[in-house]
């Protein structure tokens, strides 16, 4: 317990650790935490292990690891499953929603956050109450009027006189949703809001416009809350099975690929494991390589300078 000699937060303090209450308390913790991460991680790590089984081994007698794991049995179950799946249509078709969904988010939601933060014209406030009271609505409420409106884009009626445009079987309903993205706009103000008002009257000075001021000084100033969406729209793209299911038919994307996979009998149990262990990939890497700024963006925007 030396490491923990100069504790001053959480739940025991480094006095309380050095008592046997303390300390029971402590492993306790330490035990339960072991017992549900084996619980969380068991799922995956049977999902992997399964998809590079044979069929027969599968359906037979249960054991945890393959019989064979052979380097060259292991290689040959990914291509081999790779080859049936025909999964790069979809993957370049997810890449493409993923970009828009980010491009979309970070401008359409920034520059909000820029304009209710700084600007503040007649109204904002108003608005940005609307802003807060949009999260305060289920999905599932929005997802008929969602799908009118996709239908007949902008009129969202077939009676109007001038007809819509379907926007169904694109990728414009999935990024026009992620621009209109209540919390990140609420993330982009609070972030606006604790820089100063001083590099606006700045950029004023200098000659800047409104746009240029976002994107040159604003922009740059605001890069670890950009990261941190752009994170968050590019994985939550990635895994979002329902709005394409709602909205794509021929541009089917990754998570409907595997789901469609279900009504395909010439495919095996242990290449549709396969597939899910592709799928789960991108968004395990993002991840995997962002994980600090992911955790520590909790505490953006959250706190003013």
């Amino acid at each position: 317990m030396k490491r923990f000699d100069n504790k001053q937060t959480g739940l025991l303090s480094s006095a309380d650790l050095k008592t046997f209450k303390g300390q029971f308390i402590y492993w306790l913790f330490f035990a339960v935490l072991i017992v549900v991460c084996i619980i969380s991680l068991f799922p995956a790590i049977w999902t992997l292990l399964t998809a590079f089984k044979e069929t027969q081994e599968i359906y037979g007698e249960f054991s945890m690891f393959p019989n064979d794991m052979s380097p060259s049995n292991l290689w040959h179950r990914i291509s081999d499953s790779w080859s049936q799946l025909q999964l790069a249509d979809s993957f370049i078709n997810t890449i493409v929603l993923s970009v828009g969904n980010t491009v979309s988010t970070i401008v359409v939601c920034g520059f909000a956050g820029y304009v209710l933060s700084k600007l503040k014209p007649r109204g904002s406030r108003v608005v940005f109450t609307l802003v807060v009271w949009t999260m305060m609505m289920p999905g599932q409420i929005r997802m008929v009027p969602n799908y009118i409106a996709m239908l007949n884009f902008p009129f969202a009626s077939q009676d109007s006189i001038i007809p819509g445009i379907s926007l169904l079987d694109t990728y414009w309903p999935m990024w026009l949703g992620a621009a209109a993205n209540a919390f990140n706009v609420i993330l982009f103000k609070n972030a606006f809001d604790a820089l100063s008002q001083s590099y606006v009257e700045a950029g004023k000075l200098d000659g800047c416009g409104n746009f240029g001021i976002f994107f040159r000084i604003m922009f740059p100033l605001s890069m670890p809350v950009i990261i941190y969406v752009s994170i968050g729209a590019l994985s939550g793209a990635w895994s979002d099975f329902f709005s394409p299911l709602l909205y794509l038919d021929k541009h089917a994307v990754t998570p409907l690929k595997i789901y469609r996979l279900q009504s395909d009998s010439s495919i095996q149990m242990n290449v549709r494991f396969m597939g899910f262990i592709f799928s789960s990939l991108p968004p395990l890497l993002i991840f995997l390589i962002f994980q600090k700024r992911i955790i520590g963006g909790v505490n953006i925007g959250g706190v003013k300078g």
